[in-house]
């Protein structure tokens, strides 16, 4: 049983008991005796059944992730400005690469215990992701509830993914709006100070305020790249924009040794972007009228 998990798992699949437990709950469906499970509020769940979708289950992805060896600008005599000598500043490939493929490996889990329980869907996914690049590995999870249409018999294609709440869904669709994914940018930047930025880091206590010109230049470049990312993954899926966007941006100072007892500090700017994919849907209902309130003071 071992072997053939580990096999699954290599194939970017998951566990077969996981599958085999989810596809007996499944079939209970039909006799009346299955159980749901969900991490939807009361009424996150309320909401659920009130625009047509029944909890099925709650469902997983998870992948931890080796970060293999990422060529480091700063620290290497390669790939040089021929002006000031400075390493360029570049993206950090493998660690960007790191990111994506331990994400697909994650959601894809996800979807596939979603269509093992014949989901439509799954709501109210929360995604997280423990570790990086300073200790060389990182585990990605995604929970959520899978979903299906009340009265509908099995999904009817790739099961959609959304990050947003149960009341987020509810006003979505009543809004006449429609999920098609979860989408994901990321991109990991290393930025090579120059001379002027050096400069003025290294003035210390009898500086002045001032802006390091290049480390802003760095977070403009990973987050450009992030979004840009994000962008074409919901154009692909069909998406008219991307909603219940969470941006987490990171960045770290490099310290780099030039000898002679000399250093330069670097940045290391990543942003990994992530939402739910939206479009509208033709034959939803009409719009919900807004009703302002105002609270109550005792």
């Amino acid at each position: 049983m071992l072997q053939a998990s580990l096999a699954a798992l290599e194939a970017g699949h998951i566990p077969p008991t996981a599958a085999a437990r989810l596809r007996d709950n499944a079939s209970r469906r039909e006799t009346g005796t299955a159980m749901f499970t969900s991490n939807l509020s009361v009424n996150e769940f309320l909401l659920t059944r009130d625009v047509g979708y029944e909890p099925l289950g709650q469902v997983m992805g998870t992948t931890v992730y080796h970060v293999g060896y990422q060529y480091m600008p700063g620290q290497t005599w390669g790939n040089r400005d021929p002006m000031s000598g400075l390493p360029l500043s570049q993206e950090m490939t493998v660690l960007t690469h790191a990111n994506y493929e331990a994400r697909s490996l994650t959601f894809n889990r996800l979807m596939e215990e979603a269509t093992c329980l014949n989901a439509d869907g799954v709501v109210g996914v929360r995604f997280e992701r423990i570790g990086g690049f300073e200790v060389g590995l990182f585990e990605f999870k995604a929970v959520g509830t899978a979903v299906r249409k009340i009265g509908a018999s099995g999904p009817k294609g790739r099961p959609f993914v959304s990050n947003l709440s149960g009341q987020d869904h509810w006003a979505l669709r009543k809004a006449g709006m429609t999920p098609v994914g979860f989408v994901f940018g990321n991109c990991s930047w290393y930025q090579v100070s120059g001379w002027r930025t050096q400069s003025r880091d290294m003035s210390g206590w009898f500086g002045t305020n001032a802006e390091l010109p290049d480390f802003t230049q760095g977070v403009y470049e990973s987050r450009e790249l992030a979004m840009s990312r994000l962008s074409a993954e919901a154009a692909h899926v069909g998406a008219s924009g991307v909603i219940g966007v969470s941006i987490e941006p990171h960045v770290e100072i490099i310290d780099v040794d030039q000898g002679n007892n000399y250093h330069r500090r670097d940045l290391l700017a990543q942003f990994t972007i992530f939402g739910t994919a939206v479009r509208y849907d033709p034959g939803a209902e009409p719009h919900p009228a807004v009703r302002p309130t105002l609270p109550l003071i005792g």
